[in-house]
């Protein structure tokens, strides 16, 4: 079969992966050699300790369409991924993961996404391979997110993707700090589809999948940073206790005017301090979520800080075609003006 003529990037982020980088990189550019007329592999290597950086080093000469950025420390794999999109040419981006994600289903996503979709975001089929406690912490949050997100975290979605020329172009220009591209990407509102899949874990890499606190981390942090339902919940609790404290002070006064002895009620005072002092500290805790969000927000900090570039020797395929996309930022830009 001929190869499509479109530009594919792919977009892989690294943390200590040397021992599975060769076998990836072969099966990946294996797939875009066979596929594509124009290709490039973006690795970008998230302050690795292991030798990610000369196994890497070593493929650059063995293959064409290959680029490197090494961060000067580690940001977390969605700022790799913002710092690789930023340098992508391509009409259809793909975002994976190299320790679970196929390459092998790089063409079928693609060819979705030229069909039309926008976004094409790989899901799991299934978790039969995490603990209890992980599935069903799982469960719940995506449950809790149909409604934090108001529709837009689909349940057991990947960093597995496609994105057009277009919605990357929406993507870049969101300049938060607290990243995740699985929301991003339906930020932005563009067309999307699910691709189910089952992930493949490569050997070597001594782990799998993020521990049981990391998650609920990551959980808190994209509920903070793309939810304001909390904020919304901690008002109504608020005005639910002023309402039963206003009540509660109604109760009081009746009692002194139509009862000629009023026994001190040490309980029920105990009782009201100690739920007043807990609605107290749980509002504190949420405010200190979201003002630390802000705060981190207004320094205005670069993303991310490169520490060096590498590539291949040859940087585009087929070097008598420019890449030309149909549709830029300025399209964009006045299709919704």
């Amino acid at each position: 079969m001929a190869p499509v003529d479109c530009f594919v990037s792919v977009v892989v982020p690294l943390h200590d992966c040397g021992p599975i980088v060769p076998e990836f990189i072969a099966e990946v550019m294996a797939v875009l050699q066979g596929h594509y007329t124009n290709y490039e592999l973006v690795l970008v290597d998230d302050g690795s300790k292991d030798d990610t950086a000369r196994r890497v080093a070593q493929e650059l000469s063995q293959y064409p369409c290959v680029r490197y950025i090494r961060l000067s420390r580690r940001f977390g794999a969605e700022i790799a991924i913002a710092s690789g999109l930023d340098t992508v040419i391509g009409d259809f981006t793909v975002v994976m993961m190299p320790e679970c994600d196929p390459p092998g289903l790089i063409p079928a996503m693609v060819a979705q996404a030229r069909a039309g979709a926008s976004v094409v975001f790989g899901v799991r089929k299934d978790r039969s391979g995490e603990p209890f406690w992980m599935r069903i912490g799982a469960s719940l949050f995506y449950g809790a997110g149909k409604h934090l997100f108001q529709g837009g975290l689909e349940p057991n979605s990947t960093q597995f993707r496609v994105l057009n020329r277009q919605a990357v172009n929406a993507v870049i220009r969101i300049k938060e700090k607290y990243r995740y591209l699985r929301l991003q990407s339906f930020y932005v509102g563009f067309s999307s589809q699910s691709f189910p899949y089952e992930l493949v874990w490569r050997k070597g890499l001594g782990r799998k999948g993020r521990g049981f606190w990391e998650s609920v981390e990551l959980a808190i942090a994209m509920v903070v940073s793309y939810s304001t339902h909390p904020l919304r919940w901690i008002s109504w609790l608020g005005l639910g206790a002023s309402g039963l404290n206003l009540l509660y002070m109604g109760y009081v006064l009746g009692t002194y005017l139509l009862r000629d002895r009023v026994a001190e009620g040490w309980t029920t005072m105990s009782l009201q301090s100690s739920g007043m002092f807990f609605l107290l500290f749980l509002c504190l805790s949420v405010l200190c979520e979201y003002v630390g969000r802000i705060l981190e927000e207004s320094r205005e900090r670069p993303l991310y800080h490169v520490l060096e570039e590498r590539n291949s020797n040859v940087l585009v395929a087929d070097e008598r075609r420019t890449n030309i996309v149909k549709e830029s930022i300025v399209a964009q830009e006045r299709s919704h003006g």
